[in-house]
């Protein structure tokens, strides 16, 4: 337990540095929506018709969140989520204090947990304060959402975000101590533009391409503009995948120190 505060208390500030930073972004978003409804109401048909080939104009408030604000809040929050993930492993290496805790006898297996716990718990925190900073934007210009679809897709979001921390974790052991944290950014990037990149394109190869990316199975444009069905075969590759991660990243790292 005390292990487990520590390192939560090594992250806190990142934690609302983010959390701050990125939910202030959608705030501002979605207390936008009345004026950009205004502006939609007034663009000429000839624009209207360009709108429509990029997913058309929002009906609703909950439409606007997902085409303008969930994208933003995906990319940055799972960016957060990798370098979190990366640096549970690359900062106490860098500081010396695995060894330190090595000797004094906190075994692998429970920092690893320790470690495993930590991400989780982060990464919950970081999404619940998305989560209610942008239902509280929609109170305030008093637009009726669906609270359903909305927790829905926060729900699939924060296991995203998860992903992405677990594989900046594996990630971290795999690589050289010397490494910095911003390496983290391998992860989320790439994934985002193969996704955007599959859902622009008419060519079957490059569509199919979304399903190695987490960001399909919690794309806010399917879930809360389209409402269809989520990608289930990219949910469950990465539900596998992490459960895959969490086991093999405490072998790997079993080899990484040879202290105990």
């Amino acid at each position: 337990m005390s292990l487990y505060l520590m390192m939560l208390k090594r992250n806190h500030k990142a934690l609302w540095l983010w959390s701050i930073s990125v939910s202030s972004m959608v705030f501002l978003v979605i207390v936008l929506y009345p004026f950009v409804k205004d502006v939609y109401a007034a663009m000429p048909e000839e624009v209207m018709v360009i709108l429509e080939q990029f997913g058309g104009i929002p009906e609703d408030a909950l439409e606007y969140y997902a085409t303008e604000g969930a994208m933003m809040l995906q990319l940055f929050g799972a960016i957060y989520a990798a370098m979190l993930g990366f640096g549970l492993i690359s900062a106490v290496e860098k500081e010396k204090t695995a060894e330190m805790l090595y000797t004094q006898g906190v075994s692998k297996k429970r920092f690893h947990l320790a470690n495993m716990i930590t991400l989780l718990t982060l990464v919950i925190l970081f999404s619940c304060v998305q989560a209610m900073v942008g239902f509280f934007g929609f109170m305030l210009i008093n637009e009726n959402i669906n609270i359903g679809h909305y927790l829905y897709f926060q729900l699939l979001n924060a296991f995203m975000y998860l992903v992405m921390g677990l594989i900046g974790y594996l990630l971290a052991v795999s690589l050289k101590p010397a490494m910095k944290q911003m390496v983290a950014l391998i992860v989320p990037l790439p994934l985002y533009i193969i996704t955007i990149i599959s859902s622009l394109t008419n060519e079957d190869w490059l569509k199919n391409l979304k399903h190695i990316s987490p960001f399909t199975f919690s794309d806010p444009v399917v879930i809360l503009k389209e409402q269809v069905g989520i990608d289930l075969i990219s949910l469950y590759v990465y539900i596998g995948l992490s459960l895959i991660i969490v086991v093999s990243t405490y072998f790997i790292y079993r080899k990484r120190i040879h202290l105990l």
